[in-house]
């Protein structure tokens, strides 16, 4: 199998929706992709700050991503992504903050989310492809944030990290790793900080020169946030107690496997399924995306 081919369906591949926009491996010049990507999570409960599950107050959430992505040189890469995210209330128990909160009422209410923004500049290729990158997310519009069922924190977020892949030809052939670490800076509510890392890691093989699997691990640590002993204190701001979900420290861990098969040199499919194992103030249960990808070129044929 010729090399370039390798690398053009690895570029696609990593395109899974859990492993987010944009990954080491860019486009070409005048090169890009456009992505709609379906996913649904549920939250069956929550985390408590010594890692033990609270089942109750569970919702979902369905969401449409649109990305696109395309090649300036070929260093460097410039991606959007917009998500419409349809949330509702699944839980039987009471909805937390009423009457500030409208939107637990067992119905699907749906608006566009946060606009994101990043840059990538490919700095090294050889032994591990290396890319930096830089992006922005900033909220559509004022959304509601008060509910379990919200669709987002409603926040601006500016996030700088490092993306690195490889295929690991000769020693395993077909087998490719691919991982990031990011630092994101969030604006404080009511002056609490909530930036935080993640680390993504996925190792996979191509099975057949179309079709690859991969395993997922996601790690996440808020330097910041409250405790829900610190949110459910009775001395505590009574404002602090209705912006609970924007201000909890959440901390988690996250695995999954991922399924992508290309259909030619221009459409991909992807499949993920994401389980939420571990985590201190933050939701447990489960997620699924699917999406297609389509790769295109602006550049006039001789």
């Amino acid at each position: 199998m010729r090399s370039l081919t390798i690398l053009r369906l690895l570029a696609l591949v990593l395109l899974l929706p859990c492993a987010g926009m944009a990954q080491a491996f860019l486009p070409g010049k005048s090169e890009g992709s456009a992505s709609i990507n379906f996913t649904t999570i549920h939250a069956a409960g929550h985390f408590l700050d010594d890692g033990s599950r609270l089942p109750g107050y569970a919702s979902r959430a369905n969401s449409l991503t649109f990305g696109l992505d395309y090649g300036l040189t070929e260093r460097l890469a410039v991606g959007v992504s917009i998500p419409y995210i349809r949330a509702k209330y699944l839980g039987p128990e009471e909805p937390l903050n009423l009457p500030r909160n409208v939107l637990d009422d067992g119905v699907y209410h749906g608006t566009m989310q946060d606009f994101r923004v990043e840059a990538r500049f490919n700095a090294l290729r050889l032994p591990i492809v290396t890319t930096p990158f830089v992006a922005l997310s900033v909220p559509s519009h004022g959304y509601d944030t008060i509910a379990e069922s919200a669709v987002g924190a409603n926040v601006k977020q500016l996030t700088t990290g490092v993306y690195a892949g490889r295929l690991l030809n000769p020693l395993l052939p077909r087998t490719f790793v691919h991982g990031s670490y990011s630092y994101t800076a969030v604006e404080k509510i009511l002056g609490v900080s909530l930036n935080r890392s993640n680390i993504d890691f996925s190792v996979g093989q191509f099975i057949t020169p179309s079709l690859s699997a991969s395993f997922l691990w996601r790690r996440q640590w808020v330097h910041g946030g409250l405790t829900y002993e610190q949110i459910y204190d009775p001395t505590a701001n009574p404002d602090v107690f209705i912006q609970q979900d924007r201000l909890s420290r959440q901390d988690f861990q996250h695995v999954g496997f991922g399924v992508g098969y290309s259909l030619n040199e221009s459409f991909s499919l992807d499949f993920s399924f994401v389980k939420f194992v571990s985590g201190r103030a933050a939701h447990f249960g489960e997620g699924i995306s699917t999406g297609i990808n389509w790769s295109f070129s602006t550049e006039k044929s001789q």
